[in-house]
């Protein structure tokens, strides 16, 4: 196993940098396009529909609809191609904006979300393409001059998941800036754009308006478009939070500071402090000791406009945040790097108290105190002076590749919020890999690209010892593939593991031991690069009798004979013999094949 260590440089900017990094953990509250009629948009055409949900196989050019609500879907046709009106435009005009949704497409289709009808992020069946362009699934699409295209920025990598399957796409856009006289200063920006949970772009400036835009001028707002006259698309769970200019300041501000003579306020308020002032901003760089102190920060907090105000908190020990003598986040730890503490409060237009306070008792942990201000629409205002949250060590990237063979890396590895301990994940050089756990023979992800981040396995003390995949993983269930409606929890006691052989090529054969039986588990990709291909093997007498478990999801759909779709379009199987069975099991589904000692199906996404 080779592990190759990159170094991560941050910009010389580094508030830039460590704002972003904080902003990422406070992403701003979405509010849901509603999609139970199409009254969010101007003058929709027909082919625009509200659906209960779409659905296509993997090589399917079309996408079937049901009735229902909440799917917005383009029922495109080849009649419309190219032709000016079927685009959608919403009704609300945005300048900055954060948005989220979940897109479809059919093999080989073609559409894309255009931020104030005028800069293009690329909705496009880009599935297994190695190298993305611009004009792939989450690319910005180029601007086009004198019949040539220029300045698109194609994805980092390529994220995409199989056509026929939901994807989910994230944007933070910044408009352009203008002055008093209407000429531009500053050129829109798209923050980032995620795909699949993969970040694919950061920091991207756009110049001007890209091809095909609604309008070639550029404006401080317009409306969302989605084009309609390329091919079919789906979206669902649309959400958006408009990200303007909020007018929220702390004025009057004093501090007092306390040098390992106080750790509350109680205990504060009977002593004298060690140093005392007036702040410009919450700063907790006047307090000198980096090691143990108490700190307070009080002072008014000006609002501009009556509504409901979230607060968030990145401190470095127990903290604290009180507004008009109201505890609105109750003294809790904290850590800079995690989660912050919150609070929520509606507050009117006017002049507030505010007292902030923090005890930091951890010497190895640099001092830092940060303090959001936000509203729905708004973006967040840091109350804080911004070098208030130091400077970020870059740390080194550690990844394991799995370009020139097959690499098996033992590891914990976390599984839809849990700490998983006995886990091995398996890197083959066709970019097809997956984690698996040895415990219960589960499978747990499997993903394309680049192969393992292990960084939190070997950086410094490797504490978390966790590693996590390099491309955008495809999560399953993780259930052990034998099935008894009987157990509780999914434990399988019987299921006990014996090791794995390896093949030719260096993957690994688990070996499994039920109830006498003896299983052999072999997953290997598919030489056509959908995706893996598993194989259960059962051999000892009584096998009649057992039941095999393929999937185990929220909802299991046949598309057509042998394709399911899984956990409401996130994956398919394809069973090649037999006809399997859904059941039900702890208000779950699972798809069943029974009476075989034999079973060979593809996870394709």
């Amino acid at each position: 196993m080779k592990v190759t260590i990159k170094p991560v440089v941050l910009s010389s900017l580094f508030s830039f940098a460590v704002i972003f990094a904080h902003a990422q953990r406070m992403k701003p509250s979405l509010k849901d396009v509603p999609l139970q009629n199409l009254d969010a948009f101007q003058s929709p055409h027909g082919l625009w529909q509200v659906a209960g949900n779409v659905s296509a196989a993997y090589d399917d050019t079309v996408l079937t609809s049901t009735s229902g609500t909440g799917v917005l879907f383009n029922n495109y046709n080849r009649g419309t191609q190219f032709k000016p009106g079927y685009e959608l435009k919403t009704k609300v005009e945005h300048g900055d904006m954060v948005l989220e949704a979940d897109i479809m497409v059919p093999r080989g289709s073609n559409s894309g979300i255009y931020f104030q009808s005028r800069y293009e992020v690329q909705i496009y069946d880009s599935w297994r393409r190695p190298i993305p362009y611009p004009s792939d699934l989450g690319g910005i699409y180029e601007r086009w001059k004198d019949g040539k295209g220029y300045e698109g920025k194609a994805p980092l990598v390529n994220a995409a998941f199989a056509p026929g399957l939901w994807q989910h796409l994230e944007v933070s856009f910044q408009a352009p800036r203008f002055d008093a006289n209407g000429t531009k200063i500053s050129p829109a920006r798209f923050n980032y754009v995620k795909l699949n949970g993969i970040t694919i772009h950061e920091n991207i400036f756009v110049s001007g308006p890209t091809r095909s835009a609604a309008f070639e001028d550029e404006k401080p707002i317009g409306s969302l478009l989605i084009q309609g006259d390329h091919g079919q698309v789906a979206l669902r769970n649309l959400k958006w939070a408009l990200q303007n200019d909020m007018d929220v300041k702390v004025v009057d501000l004093s501090y007092k500071y306390y040098e390992k003579t106080a750790k509350t306020p109680e205990e504060a308020s009977r002593v004298k402090p060690s140093s005392e002032g007036k702040a410009n901003a919450i700063d907790v760089r006047v307090a000198p000791s980096k090691e143990e102190f108490f700190i307070r920060f009080d002072g008014k907090l000006s609002i501009s406009a009556k509504d409901e105000y979230l607060f968030s908190m990145f401190p470095s020990g127990t903290a604290s945040l009180e507004i008009d003598g109201k505890k609105l986040i109750p003294p809790a730890r904290a850590w800079l790097n995690s989660q912050p503490l919150r609070g929520t409060m509606e507050l009117d237009a006017g002049t507030h108290s505010i007292s902030v306070w923090m005890h930091k008792d951890n010497p190895w942990e640099a001092a830092g105190l940060a303090v959001f201000a936000e509203r729905w629409g708004y973006k967040a205002v840091p109350l804080h002076a911004l070098p208030s949250i130091p400077e970020y060590t870059p740390a080194p990237l550690y990844t394991v590749k799995a370009d020139k063979r097959t690499e098996i890396v033992r590891s914990f590895m976390m599984h839809k919020g849990k700490k998983l301990t006995h886990v091995l994940s398996v890197g083959d050089p066709s970019g097809l890999h997956y984690s698996y756990d040895l415990l219960q023979g589960g499978l747990l992800q499997a993903w394309r690209g680049d192969f393992l981040n292990t960084t939190d396995m070997w950086h410094e003390r490797g504490e978390p010892q966790v590693a996590a995949p390099l491309g955008a993983p495809m999560v399953l269930a993780g259930s052990c593939p034998v099935f008894d409606e009987t157990l509780v929890k999914d434990s399988v006691a019987d299921y006990t593991y014996r090791g794995y052989t390896l093949s030719a090529a260096g993957a690994p054969r688990f070996k499994y031991i039920y109830r006498g039986l003896s299983i052999v588990d072999e997953i290997k990709p598919d030489e056509q690069g959908r995706g893996l291909t598993r194989t259960l093997t059962v051999e000892g007498g009584g096998f009649d009798k057992l039941q095999l478990r393929i999937a185990q999801a929220s909802k299991i759909s046949k598309i057509k004979s042998g394709l399911y779709s899984i956990d409401d379009g996130s994956y398919f199987i394809e069973v090649k013999s037999g006809t399997p069975d859904v059941g039900l099991y702890q208000d779950r589904q699972v798809l069943l094949m029974r009476g075989t000692n034999s079973i060979t199906y593809q996870l394709i996404w």
